[in-house]
């Protein structure tokens, strides 16, 4: 029971801790990433996406009408969001 709870864990088969709603330190912008690896992510003056992620090592590539969107890094409890284009946005989230 043991060793199965384990390789549970390593595996990741209890979920990613992705998962949930985070907030910005810095804005009222929120981002929330679902099992079902969708996003909806609520960035102010920049504007509501709703989105697709995959994750790649501490790093979550996100998706926006099909082409790479920016991305979110998880550093211990922060994530950091990064999105490019004409309006860059760079902000620590936190987990609600």
């Amino acid at each position: 029971m043991i060793f199965v709870l384990a390789a549970c864990l390593l595996s990741g088969c209890l979920g990613d801790k992705v998962v949930g709603t985070w907030k910005s330190t810095d804005s009222n912008a929120t981002i929330t990433f679902n099992k079902d690896k969708t996003f909806t992510a609520n960035l102010g003056l920049i504007g509501t996406y709703q989105g697709t992620w995959e994750k790649d090592g501490n790093v979550y590539n996100l998706y926006y009408r099909d082409a790479k969107f920016g991305t979110a890094e998880l550093s211990g409890k922060n994530l950091t969001v990064k999105i490019g284009g004409i309006i860059s946005f760079n902000q620590v989230f936190v987990k609600q």
